[in-house]
C-alpha cells in the first residue's frame, strides 16, 4: 500500500481530493507558554497556545489553495492576491458564523468532514485559523504548535520527507491547507500580525526547545528581584 492509499483508510478524518488525499488531527489542551520565535508573550491577556489544536487538514495537487474563503460579493480573497502569492502561503481568521459561510473547498474535496467540523466549533468562544502552505510533493508538514494573541496569529511546522515508496515528483509541488481550531475567541478586524516557521527537526524537538527558551526568557525577565 503506498501513501495515498494509506490516508484513504482515514475514513471520517480523511479529505479527499482528486488524486491526493488529507486527514485531520485529534484536540489537546493549551498551554500558557512563552512563544519566544514569534515574539508572541503567551502568558499575556488573550493569548495562549497549543501543541495539538483540533483541525481539518487537506492535502491536494491543487494550483491554488484547496480551501479558501471567498468574498461576500463572489469574487475570492484568494484571486485578489498575485499568482505568486496564492501558489505559496495564505492565512486568514474566521471568526463570526457569517464568515464561516465563505469557506469553499475545491472540486473533489469531501465536505462532510469540513461540514461537522464547522456545527462543532463555537465561534463565540473559538476562533477559526485557515493557512495554506504550498510544499514539495514529496515532503509533507506537521503543525507542532499554534499561537495567539488578540492581534496576531503565530505557527511552527515541522518538514519531513515522505516515505521511499510513495510516488512523487521531485519538481513538483502540493498545498497543504489547516482549518485550526483556536480555544479562545479573536477578531478578524483586530489580527493584523502573521507569523510561520518551518524546519526539518521534529514536533517534539522543535517544541522542547520552545519552552526552554520560554523558561529562559522567565528566569531572565525576573533575574533582577532575587
Amino acid at each position: 500500500m503506498n501513501r495515498r492509499e494509506s490516508l484513504a483508510a482515514f475514513a471520517g478524518v480523511a479529505a479527499a481530493l482528486a488524486g491526493c488525499s488529507g486527514y485531520g488531527s485529534a484536540t489537546s489542551e493549551s498551554t500558557p507558554t512563552r512563544g519566544a520565535e514569534s515574539g508572541i508573550d503567551t502568558d499575556a491577556p488573550g493569548a495562549g497556545s497549543a501543541t495539538d489544536p483540533e483541525l481539518i487538514h487537506v492535502r491536494g495537487a491543487t494550483e491554488r489553495a484547496p480551501l479558501w474563503l471567498a468574498d461576500p460579493d463572489g469574487e475570492t480573497e484568494r484571486e485578489r492576491r498575485s499568482h505568486r502569492e496564492r501558489r505559496r502561503h495564505s492565512r486568514t481568521v474566521v471568526d463570526t458564523p457569517a464568515r464561516a459561510e465563505r469557506l469553499r473547498v475545491a472540486d473533489g474535496v469531501d465536505a462532510d468532514g469540513l461540514d461537522s467540523f464547522l456545527s462543532e466549533t463555537d465561534l463565540d468562544s473559538q476562533t477559526l485559523y485557515l493557512e495554506s502552505v504550498e510544499v514539495r510533493a514529496c515532503f509533507e508538514l506537521t503543525l507542532c504548535r499554534i499561537e495567539w494573541q488578540p492581534d496576531e496569529v503565530s505557527t511552527d511546522y515541522a518538514r519531513t520527507q515522505l516515505p521511499y515508496d510513495t510516488r512523487c515528483g521531485v519538481d513538483d509541488h502540493v498545498f497543504e491547507a489547516r482549518l485550526v481550531r483556536i480555544p479562545a475567541s479573536l477578531s478578524a478586524d483586530e489580527v493584523h500580525g502573521y507569523g510561520s516557521s518551518i524546519g526539518t527537526a521534529g514536533c517534539a524537538r522543535r517544541n522542547r526547545a520552545e519552552a526552554g527558551s520560554g523558561d529562559s526568557a522567565s528566569a531572565a525577565s525576573t533575574g533582577g528581584d532575587q
